[in-house]
């Protein structure tokens, strides 16, 4: 059976590229990228690790457990 639990973690990635209001700001500034940039580049890499993560806490395993 899946784990639910862990799927509550993907609305995090969901809702950090939505925070646009705190992150609509150029300073700082990381090998000439303004921040809002970089931030949504750190989203997505974020996106990758949290998804990936719940993958393999809930993925069915060898012996047939899981959906």
């Amino acid at each position: 059976m899946p784990k639910p639990r862990a799927q509550w973690l993907l609305a995090v990635p969901a809702a950090a590229p939505l925070l646009t209001p705190f992150t609509n700001r150029t300073d700082p500034v990381i090998l000439g990228v303004p921040f809002f940039y970089w931030y949504q580049f750190f989203c997505a890499l974020l996106a990758i690790a949290v998804i990936t993560a719940v993958y393999l806490v809930t993925a069915p395993g060898k012996h047939g457990e899981g959906r």
